[in-house]
């Protein structure tokens, strides 16, 4: 990710003379469509495996095609911004159209990340412009975010001044790490949420945050409670993480109610997000209320964290499986999904019992009836843990749901620190 240019130039001229040498591979096209399955459920994981058990089973078009969609999710938005180009513009080789929108939503998605707004918003025209029926039912989403990334064309890219920072975080009322952040004179606590695509403030958190409001509204809906709201956006100039200086940080705007729950009498006002904490690069978070940032501070070979889209992804072992979950930093609890009970329903209705839970997002609370397992046994790299009265859902929350689950809070308060390296992409719990 940061190799020099003369080094990133060696290896395209490596990667062109290996997909020459492999041009007489007969693909097998069973293999290549089981690999795309796995991109559609972003299983990445087992796609990063899969593509270095078959590399000579698959042509090398294909090849770069995959890559570009690992690199992405493994943090390495340059190589990938590279291979997605390098397929785009190869005039030997016309790409599908669903193939060439999947490579163009995946380049959006990589200029995005690296807070390359305009170039996104360049992408998402031309997705708009020429493929809308290619697009189908992502449409809506596509023409929603392309107004975000219009308006925030002219927003100079997030920056932060990254140095070793030690913090003191604090559970809200229902159990959610809040840190300290300070806008001008004024401190404030946020909450640090790993599953917030984008950080978030109400409209009188914005006041105390400061923000410069763009002049934009678009569409939030809420996968849980199914319920949908009118956002706008705003502009952080500078924003303080205990001695980190973060500039240019993008926040939406959304009403005060979206984030009140006054069934079980509790208020949310601001949320920090993925684009802000991945950029810290490595924090480790302690039980006792310590919250340091620490960049490069600490190496692992565990590898089991991944991006799906904006969205951190966690390798979780369970019954000799392994299993992809979200990481909600900002989730109380653990959710399963109908995933898993689909792949272990004999065992769900043997040991499980049904019951009505409660379960708050933004814009409520709903109830849902789900089937709640005693205990869960998991291992999340080299430890092993158990998740008691596991709620199990039997059907979607939301149209093209993927994972087997949600994790939060009930796991990483069972170990005294956690490590959040976005750097070489690991969990680690001790």
């Amino acid at each position: 990710m940061k190799r020099p240019v003369c080094i990133l130039i060696l290896l395209l001229a490596l990667g062109c003379s290996k997909k020459n040498k492999n041009e007489s591979v007969v693909a097998d096209p069973v293999i290549e469509n089981r690999l795309q399955k796995l991109i559609d459920a972003g299983e990445y994981f087992r796609l990063r495996a899969d593509l270095a058990k078959y590399r000579e089973k698959i042509s090398s078009a294909r090849w770069l095609y995959f890559r570009a969609f690992t690199y992405s999710a493994f943090n390495d938005y340059p190589e990938s911004t590279l291979a997605i180009d390098s397929l785009l513009n190869d005039q030997r080789a016309p790409l599908q159209d669903s193939t060439r929108v999947n490579l163009m939503l995946l380049l959006r998605d990589n200029y995005f990340k690296t807070f390359q707004y305009e170039k996104a918003a360049s992408v998402g025209q031309e997705l708009l412009g020429r493929y809308k029926e290619t697009l189908g039912d992502r449409l809506h989403d596509v023409e929603n975010e392309h107004i975000i990334h219009q308006a925030l064309a002219g927003v100079l890219p997030q920056q932060t001044a990254l140095r070793k920072v030690t913090l003191k975080w604090k559970p809200n009322e229902i159990g959610l790490i809040e840190i300290p952040v300070k806008s001008g004179s004024t401190d404030l606590q946020i909450v640090f949420d790993t599953r917030a695509d984008i950080s978030t403030a109400t409209q009188s958190f914005a006041k105390k945050l400061r923000l410069r409001l763009l002049d934009v509204s678009y569409e939030l809906g809420s996968g849980l409670t199914g319920k949908t709201f009118q956002s706008s956006l705003g502009i952080a100039d500078s924003l303080y993480i205990g001695d980190i200086l973060v500039q240019h940080v993008v926040f939406q705007v959304v009403p005060d109610e979206i984030l009140s729950f006054p069934s079980i009498n509790v208020t949310l006002h601001g949320i920090l997000g993925f684009p802000v904490i991945t950029q810290l690069r490595e924090i480790h978070i302690f039980q006792n209320g310590d919250f340091i940032i620490s960049p490069g501070e600490t190496t692992s070979d565990l590898r089991n964290l991944a991006f799906d889209g904006l969205t951190p992804v966690l390798s979780v072992a369970s019954n000799n499986d392994t299993l992809s979950f979200y990481f909600d930093t900002g989730a109380s609890g653990s959710d399963f999904y109908d995933s898993f009970f689909n792949r272990y329903r004999a065992s769900v209705l043997e040991k499980a019992k049904l019951k009505t839970v409660e379960t708050g997002g933004a814009g409520g609370i709903v109830k849902n009836e789900v089937y709640s397992m005693p205990v869960v046994d998991l291992t999340i790299g080299r430890k092993n843990l158990q998740l008691k009265d596991v709620s199990i859902r039997t059907k979607p929350i939301y149209k093209g749901q993927k994972y087997y689950g949600n994790l939060g809070q009930d796991v990483i308060r069972q170990f005294d620190e956690m490590i959040l390296d976005f750097e070489s992409m690991y969990i680690d719990f001790r």
